[in-house]
């Protein structure tokens, strides 16, 4: 039943990924990259990379305004201690603390 269940996503998560596909690649290459979107090759929260995405010959760029950035540090990444997607260019570390040990 599970089974029935994700493949009845897949379907549908392939569906909408060639419906925003659709009339930016020709329609092989929209079905292509549908698929490749949506068959299971990453997990939700891997960060396609530009290099990776131009690879797979999908149109973006890497020129993004500093003021996207300035935006962007508005609003922290919650710190994990699995990697995620982040959306600055360099990874956040969290600074010393004032803390102090307690002795007894």
């Amino acid at each position: 039943m599970l089974a029935d269940i994700g493949k009845k996503a897949m379907a549908q998560l392939k569906k909408q990924v060639g419906s925003l596909l659709e009339g930016r690649y020709p329609p092989d290459k929209a079905e292509e990259l549908a698929t490749i979107l949506s068959e299971g090759r990453w997990t939700h929260d891997y960060p396609i990379t530009y290099e990776e995405a131009t690879a797979l010959g999908l149109n973006v760029s890497n020129n993004i305004p500093p003021e996207f950035y300035q935006l962007m540090s508005l609003y922290p990444q919650p710190v994990r201690q699995q990697p995620s997607v982040e959306y600055l260019p360099i990874p956040r570390f969290r600074g010393p603390t004032n803390q102090k040990s307690e002795k007894n």
